[in-house]
């Protein structure tokens, strides 16, 4: 299905499966293998982050790093095709850490030590 309601939608069609500033997010409360403490105040174990980026090519869809701190970064050093809400419009690539560069409120030193702690 496309973003414009199209339920037949195929690449041989020529429109955009998806809007030029998409994003994808799941709701928690729906994923049926959820922890039952996931709103628990104390916490759940976390054993997986998953980072998405835009990168029709040049890099695997998903791949597993080798520890936490490889993880960060692999999700420090990620780049990503701009979007339409970046600053740079069009199929350029850039570098894109965590693939939530438009979102960085403060400085990316802090940021990438908030991961690492």
């Amino acid at each position: 299905t496309s973003w414009l309601g199209d339920t037949n939608w195929s690449k041989e069609s020529g429109k955009p499966a998806a809007h030029p500033n998409s994003r994808f997010c799941t709701p928690a409360g729906q994923c049926p293998i959820i922890d039952p403490a996931w709103e628990d105040p104390k916490g759940v174990p976390i054993s997986a982050i998953l980072f998405g980026g835009r990168r029709p090519q040049g890099v695997p869809l998903v791949y597993e790093s080798f520890d936490w701190k490889h993880g960060v970064l692999i999700g420090g050093a990620m780049r990503s095709e701009a979007t339409a809400a970046a600053e740079h419009r069009g199929k350029v690539i850039m570098h894109d850490p965590f693939a939530m560069r438009p979102f960085f409120g403060y400085n990316f030193g802090h940021y990438l030590q908030h991961w690492l702690s």
